[in-house]
């Protein structure tokens, strides 16, 4: 359970950071960065709520 912590924890990190850069981006001005790190973060997210609905732990329920 441990491995699994850390790794949605890194992931959580990570996807914080970059919609940070997003942000800094968008107040930079710079629209073309700040529309590639849009969709990169929205396909992550995606892909996200995609696994969580696939591969739910199996309980003793």
């Amino acid at each position: 359970m441990e491995n699994y912590d850390s790794a949605a924890l890194g992931l959580q990190k990570n996807l914080l950071n970059l919609r940070r850069a997003l942000a800094q981006t968008e107040a930079s001005g710079d629209e073309q960065k700040a529309l590639v790190l849009a969709k990169l973060i929205a396909m992550m997210e995606q892909g996200l709520k995609k696994a969580s609905t696939d591969f739910k732990p199996h309980t003793l329920q």
